[in-house]
């Protein structure tokens, strides 16, 4: 086999593991554009939803729902938010124990997070705003963090 034959060979295997990689890359993207993530917290006075969804945060305080406020999240938010979320087991939300239950008898907002992904739904049981289960409480703050980067002061 002459060098340029061997030369020719490690480009074609080097394009193909390049291929493997950007579409194994575009899948995830696409795998992360199909997640919705929402955080609701409520009680008598107080409302508030914040999604996340792709590339962008909506948010209100609107019972209605028709006062929703969006915008695109900067990169370096959106790499941290979905680094958390990576590390995340959504499938475990519905098993979180919340550290303390004061949003029963509404001296807390009661709050959840669910995760969208495709047609399944991973819920965490309600908790007190501000007081997540730890499991969560990352993620919960960079949502709440990315949300006050848009508010109006």
């Amino acid at each position: 086999m002459s060098a340029k034959e061997c030369n020719e060979n490690k480009s074609q295997a080097s394009d193909e593991t390049s291929t493997d990689t950007t579409s194994e890359l575009a899948e995830m993207r696409v795998a992360q554009n199909q997640v919705k993530v929402t955080y609701r917290a409520s009680t008598r006075g107080f409302f508030e939803v914040i999604e996340i969804e792709g590339d962008s945060i909506s948010f209100t305080n609107d019972y209605n729902l028709k006062e929703i406020n969006t915008f695109a999240i900067p990169a370096e938010e959106k790499e941290e938010f979905n680094r958390l979320l990576s590390e995340l087991d959504i499938s475990e939300l519905s098993e979180l124990e919340p550290p303390s239950k004061t949003h029963q008898y509404d001296a807390a907002p009661a709050a959840f997070l669910k995760v969208t992904k495709g047609d399944e739904i991973f819920m965490t049981p309600s908790f007190d705003h501000g007081k997540p289960p730890k499991a969560i409480n990352d993620i919960i703050e960079k949502i709440l963090s990315i949300k006050s980067m848009f508010e109006k002061h």
